[in-house]
């Protein structure tokens, strides 16, 4: 915070070489690729800033900026070279042969999106950048962008932040001020995130290991189990993304920023579309920005050019964008067939249930239904294809999901015991009861306005259970319970899942 006192450009610059500092340990070869992904973005961006809007090289360079983002993130995350080429490919081989460099989906993304305002000549693009007529002055600049990018909470595993939610806090006087309230909030975030993490998550993914590698062989597994280990890695991927997203709010929100919503309560969602104004909000919203979006218009545009009928004209501006941008979706994990079933389950599925509530009969029993019964029914219809879908993602490999999927509706009653089941089933009811009992960190502290609302969502779940925190002796105890709780199983320190995306 003493750097605060040199100006907000040393500030962010001693920022920005700590947040590097922070991602060394991930690999030396992982923090140069992002120092160069920085330094390429910065250039692009720089000059699509400066060069005029009749230059025609301004649209070029703007795709070579982005060409690199694709292609970088392709050869590194999904090692398209040694797909193509095999051991042919020698040395580019060997370069692709690194770990997977950790964050690479989410820095890109951010970049990209920055990118995109830049060339669209977004008003806080200027104002961040400032005057580029001098060393000094680029200098300053690029430890300004560094920060916004690799800012450590949120480089491993987002959220995917725009520069007009980063750069307005950073012009405000409270930006990286010591602030009691800043600190009481944030710390209440990561030690609500840190038991979500450690407490719940972790302790569920023993059940989930055991019952997917058995999964993964075609062992014989008793009903019951398999739908326990399913509904394990459900509660252990929701509090694992939860309680970084969490935590990496809590840790902004120290340094003075309120940072984008990433999750909110997704599993209390009454369909697919809501989980996605839900679930990985940031994400959702980069994609629909960069591929549903345009394509959707292309195919809208062609189809009233050529005039087509109405079901291919419809297949082509609804059902084509939407399997391609959850396929995206999906391979966004990784390349992994398991990764590409899941996107295909989620866009039909999609795209299903945006015709369903687009028919007159729908909005007719919308109309004369409850609310609360219509509700309760919608969300009940989600939950078993959103299980399955998630059970598909975690498998192994796509025979083992489907293997898993007869034997959670076959009649294997006889077959052996995997696991001791009264941890499992009692983590398994805990779990749940705080998902759908439970305000999530944001409604419990919106008081304060604890971070930027992704997308307006509807609170469900009791209003008695919704208390607003405040500052004080009782929630600092429940706090303290929490951390040391945390405490107790932190020593085991299993990676979160999403870093591995």
């Amino acid at each position: 915070m003493i750097a605060y006192f040199f100006g907000k450009n040393y500030a962010l610059a001693v920022l920005f070489i700590s947040s590097v500092v922070f991602y060394i340990p991930y690999g030396i070869a992982s923090a140069i690729l992002l120092i160069l992904a920085l330094v390429v973005n910065f250039s692009v961006a720089a000059a699509i800033t400066i060069i005029g809007d009749d230059n025609k090289n301004r649209r070029k360079i703007y795709l070579a900026g982005q060409a690199y983002n694709i292609i970088s993130l392709c050869y590194f995350k999904y090692k398209i070279i040694t797909l193509l080429f095999g051991p042919s490919a020698g040395i580019m081989v060997d370069i692709a042969g690194i770990a997977i460099p950790a964050g690479i989906s989410f820095y890109t993304f951010q970049g990209a999106a920055f990118l995109a305002d830049a060339y669209a000549r977004e008003k806080n693009v200027a104002q961040f950048l400032g005057g580029l007529g001098s060393t000094k002055s680029i200098c300053s600049a690029f430890g300004r962008y560094g920060a916004f990018v690799s800012f450590f909470p949120q480089l491993i595993i987002g959220p995917i932040t725009y520069l007009s939610e980063f750069n307005p806090q950073i012009q405000s006087k409270r930006f990286l001020r010591l602030n009691p309230i800043d600190l009481a909030v944030g710390l209440s975030f990561i030690s609500i995130g840190m038991f979500k993490k450690v407490v719940i998550a972790d302790n569920l993914a023993p059940t989930v290991d055991i019952v997917f590698g058995a999964a993964h062989v075609g062992a014989e597994i008793h009903p019951l189990q398999a739908w326990i280990g399913a509904l394990a890695y459900m509660g252990q991927l929701y509090f694992d993304f939860s309680g970084y997203s969490d935590m990496a709010l809590g840790l902004a929100r120290m340094f003075g920023l309120r940072y984008p919503i990433n999750f909110f309560s997704p599993f209390k969602a009454n369909g697919i579309i809501d989980y996605y104004r839900r679930w990985h909000m940031t994400l959702t919203r980069v994609i629909a920005r960069f591929l549903y979006t345009p394509l959707s218009v292309a195919g809208t545009r062609y189809s009233m050019f050529n005039r087509l009928a109405p079901v291919p004209a419809h297949l082509l501006s609804l059902w084509l964008p939407m399997l391609i941008n959850f396929q995206i979706i999906g391979l966004w994990h990784g390349a992994l067939w398991t990764f590409c079933v899941f996107g295909l389950m989620h866009g039909f599925w999609y795209a299903l249930e945006t015709e369903v509530r687009a028919t007159k009969w729908y909005k007719a029993v919308k109309k004369t239904a409850s609310p609360i019964i219509l509700g309760f029914i919608e969300r009940a219809v989600f939950f078993l294809p959103l299980l399955l879908s998630l059970a598909m993602f975690r498998s192994e490999s796509v025979s083992g999901g489907f293997h898993l999927f007869s034997q959670m509706f076959g009649t294997a009653i006889d077959a052996r015991s995997l696991f001791n089941m009264r941890e499992p089933v009692v983590m398994l009811t805990v779990a749940f009861s705080i998902i759908y009992l439970c305000p999530n960190s944001v409604e419990i502290m919106r008081r304060y306005r604890p971070a930027i609302m992704t997308y307006e969502n509807k609170s469900y779940g009791p209003a008695f259970l919704r208390g607003l925190w405040r500052p004080g002796w009782v929630q600092a105890s429940y706090i303290s319970i929490l951390v040391i709780a945390s405490l107790y199983y932190v020593s085991r320190q299993p990676p979160f899942l999403y870093q591995g995306f």
